[in-house]
């Protein structure tokens, strides 16, 4: 790959002068540039004076999606097409309690017959790791696609390693640990359709946080999203009040679900971390009650991946299954 200091220059000016629109790259230039680095065209040296020089100018929608386009084209691909349309969570640090939230949901939903594609680091920065939760019920991280597919079609449930979809994309992640941030690698990771397998993708957006520049980023990547919003005073993801729940698809935005008033909401949060476990297998069994906007974001997926012929009746199966009664 030529040089990319006039790429680096351009960024700087976007960094000292936000309104200079002319200086950021475009979609096309984007995923040419992305492709070399995931084709480790590019030292270290630059590779990291790149980062830089985006997170300081922050990275625009279209340089986003140029990423995303690049690792969609070299990740790796499921060997076969899947019988049933699974739903994909992507676990990348973005949102604070994301683990136990996402995988009380992937379990959840197996009663329904939706299967989940969990993806994500091995690890977490904080609290217990999905890989870790999950284990405590039988799902292994996937060591293959072939037994990922296996698995979905068996079980329902897999957790798809980043280094397995992209070793390109595992390194750009692990280089939050040394650099003390996300990067733009973060928010595309969050908006891929793991194995390119036509997923419905669950995406996250916290105010204040990096998740909050995924939404900009979900409507031009196509396919089918649901985007679960939380307002300001959210700390982080958890099951203490509904988020808005937004589906996204065909260029088109349909609320299914909106925002429960912060001050209003009165549905217990996650046990303690001691008590987490036994909780969610108490959940999961149906020994203990549901959350409501657990069962409310059931109803969301179910209907988004075609378990259920609509909407109404999506949300009628999952609160019976919980023993409540749809609104």
């Amino acid at each position: 790959m030529h040089s990319i200091s006039p790429v680096l220059r351009r960024l700087s000016r976007c960094a000292w002068a936000p309104g200079e629109t002319g200086a950021r790259l475009d979609d096309v230039e984007a995923c040419a540039l992305w492709g070399a680095v995931l084709d480790g065209a590019l030292p270290e040296l630059e590779l990291g004076a790149l980062l830089a020089s985006l997170t300081i100018a922050g990275e625009s929608p279209a340089e986003l999606l140029g990423l995303h386009r690049a690792l969609a084209a070299r990740q790796a691909r499921f060997p076969a097409p899947l019988a049933r349309r699974p739903i994909a969570i992507p676990l990348h640090g973005l949102v604070a309690g994301e683990e136990a939230f996402c995988v009380l949901l992937a379990l959840f939903l197996r009663r329904f017959d939706v299967p989940v594609a969990l993806h994500g680091s091995l690890d977490a920065l904080q609290g217990p790791s999905a890989p870790w939760l999950l284990r405590e019920f039988g799902v292994l991280p996937s060591a293959t696609l072939a037994d990922a597919e296996r698995d979905l079609r068996a079980c329902g449930t897999v957790f798809l390693p980043v280094q397995l979809l992209s070793p390109a994309l595992g390194d750009l992640l692990a280089l939050r640990t040394r650099l003390g941030s996300t990067n733009a690698a973060h928010l595309a990771a969050h908006a891929m359709d793991p194995g390119a397998v036509g997923a419905v993708r669950l995406a996250m957006s916290v105010p204040g946080t990096a998740s909050a520049r995924v939404a900009d980023l979900l409507p031009a990547t196509g396919g089918e999203v649901l985007l679960m919003s939380w307002p300001a005073q959210a700390s982080g993801c958890n099951f203490a009040f509904r988020p808005r729940i937004t589906l996204l698809s065909a260029g088109g935005e349909t609320a299914l679900f909106e925002a429960e008033s912060v001050d209003r909401s009165h549905h217990a949060a996650f046990s303690a971390t001691g008590r987490l476990v036994p909780w969610m297998r108490a959940v999961v069994a149906r020994t203990v009650p549901a959350p409501p906007p657990l069962v409310d974001l059931a109803a969301a997926c179910v209907f988004a991946a075609g378990a259920a012929p609509d909407f109404a009746r999506a949300r009628a199966v999952v609160s019976l299954q919980a023993g409540r009664v749809a609104a």
